[in-house]
């Protein structure tokens, strides 16, 4: 990827911070008011289950790591009978990406409030993220 659409990325996910924030409260708002059952049939089971002063806390974690490739380019100019060239690399660095989602449930597994967190939770309801949202209920 190029310095331009690296700055295209960037920018596109600076200005969707705001985004970012109504589209996970509003996915996890969806399921206040559910069972944590059906939590679990949709998003599959979760990472962990904490409990915490008598609360039950369920924890599902999305973490992803993604490696950019390195490239090296060169450039080389002739001054009468040498050569002279000039070596840059770029990339060959490691990201890591995450999105944490906290239901916590009453005695009766019924979902009364949440938490999200992390660098990798969606701006939209596409592709992996779009079965997030409780079936059935309004965007």
């Amino acid at each position: 990827m190029n310095k331009f659409k690296l700055s295209l990325v960037v920018a596109f996910l600076a200005l969707s911070g705001c985004s970012i924030t109504g589209t996970m409260n509003g996915i996890m708002s969806s399921w206040v008011g559910s069972n944590i059952d059906e939590v679990v049939t949709q998003w599959g089971y979760p990472h962990e289950q904490r409990e915490f002063r008598g609360k039950t806390l369920y924890v599902w974690n999305r973490n992803t790591t993604l490696t950019m490739p390195q490239t090296t380019n060169t450039t080389a100019n002739v001054y009468g009978n040498s050569v002279y060239a000039q070596s840059t690399t770029t990339g060959g660095n490691t990201t890591h990406w995450s999105c944490q989602r906290i239901l916590e449930v009453d005695s009766n597994g019924t979902v009364v409030s949440y938490q999200w967190g992390g660098n990798n939770c969606p701006f939209g309801e596409i592709m992996q993220y779009s079965n997030w949202r409780k079936k059935g209920s309004a965007k």
